[in-house]
């Protein structure tokens, strides 16, 4: 028998806190989210990070799965790692199709029926009262049903949602729908989050913009993402550039940052690359960190290609050096987000925050972080306000 829902707070979470922090906590109740690609892509792990999330909660999910089997399915929910999965509320539309009985307490037995579909999804969320509702996916009926039919119904699990409070969320590919039908369901949704890969490099890359469709709504840029089992869903940045003028102290900040990093240096400077691997409160990161002296400028063109964003670290103590850290920001160019990290702010005669940003001339919106890299102080602080800009939430 289920356990009991705990009572549940006015916002539903992401498990990503940067989105969650500029959504203001998460969703707000009741909302509607459509989870769209017009090819396929990974938006069912987004449903199914969202339906674990209201789970570890303490909230109970109802996940209505159109292609796999509820063992199946409740096997991939067990790789987001630890969650209650007495709280999970499956809706059977597969066992009917294979022509096998269904063990589930909701179960649609006419699949070619869309009122027996209508009925078996709306008679469990009026019971179960869930605060998170996943239907996967809307292409499976959008195919099988007249358009009109199918939208009548997808209009009514909206309004059922609002009525218990929940967060329900559509995924969607569309196959065949027409312009004027997206703008339809984009306009019965109070979030649009689009889904879309690319190969680069021989590896497929993820990514979703989120979108609220209120006047003067949230939009975020694109925000690459990936999936680690026992973790779930995380914001995957694939290159930050650790970078600045000799001596500033860039492999500490790389080191600091990393859970396991390597350094290639001779007699104790950099001479390639420092490379770590970063994963803090969702955000998952590969750093590089680059050489500052001229000579190693191609090195750092090298690395320049394709960045999500860069630290830049220069010597607070040292402004002499501050044309240089000027000069290699211009060479990553304008459109690529960056932070300045103040280091060794803790010596005498370091330059403060403000005096830093006058004399580089910066855009009053860049932040300018005073760190000291061998404490670990200010640095995480810095990544972190880095990734806000990436994702288009700060």
């Amino acid at each position: 028998m289920a356990a009991p829902a705990r009572p549940v707070g006015a916002r539903a979470k992401t498990g990503i806190p940067v989105l969650d922090e500029r959504l203001q906590g998460g969703f707000p109740r009741p909302s509607t989210l459509l989870l769209f690609s017009d090819k396929p892509t990974e938006k069912r792990i987004f449903g199914e990070n969202f339906a674990v999330q209201g789970i570890r909660a303490g909230e109970r999910s109802l996940y209505v799965d159109f292609f796999r089997a509820p063992q199946l399915a409740r096997g991939e929910l067990k790789r987001f790692g630890s969650g209650d999965l007495s709280n999970l509320v499956l809706v059977d539309a597969t066992s009917s199709q294979l022509l096998l009985p269904s063990r589930e307490r909701y179960h649609i037995d006419d699949i070619g029926s869309l009122e027996n579909v209508r009925e078996t999804v709306i008679a469990a969320a009026r019971a179960e009262k869930p605060s998170r509702i996943i239907i996967d996916s809307m292409e499976f009926l959008v195919d099988r049903f007249p358009k009109e039919d199918v939208l009548r119904l997808w209009r009514e699990l909206i309004e059922v949602a609002r009525a218990i409070g929940a967060v329900i969320c559509f995924l969607f590919i569309n196959w065949t729908l027409e312009e004027r039908d997206l703008q339809e369901i984009r306009g019965m949704s109070d979030f649009v989050v689009e889904f879309q890969s690319s190969l680069r490099g021989g590896i497929v890359r993820n990514s979703m913009r989120i979108s609220q469709m209120a006047e003067a709504g949230i939009k975020t840029n694109w925000i690459p993402y990936t999936f680690k089992d026992l973790i779930g869903l995380t914001v995957y940045f694939p290159r930050i550039l650790v970078t600045g003028p000799f001596a500033a102290g860039k492999s500490t900040v790389v080191k600091s940052l990393s859970e396991k990093s390597i350094s290639i240096d001779r007699m104790g400077t950099t001479v390639a690359f420092d490379y770590g691997n970063v994963n803090i409160t969702g955000i998952e990161a590969e750093i590089f960190g680059t050489p500052g002296q001229e000579r190693f400028e191609f090195i750092f063109k090298i690395f320049a290609r394709e960045v999500s964003g860069v630290l830049l670290v220069i010597d607070a103590t040292h402004p002499d050096e501050l044309p240089r850290a000027r000069q290699m920001l211009d060479l990553v160019g304008p459109r690529i987000p960056y932070v300045v990290l103040a280091n060794k702010s803790d010596l005498p005669g370091a330059l403060s925050s403000g005096d830093i940003s006058h004399r580089m001339d910066l855009p009053p919106d860049v932040p300018v972080i005073p760190t000291v890299a061998t404490e670990n102080r200010g640095v995480r602080e810095a990544l972190l306000l880095l990734a806000e800009m990436i994702i288009g939430v700060r």
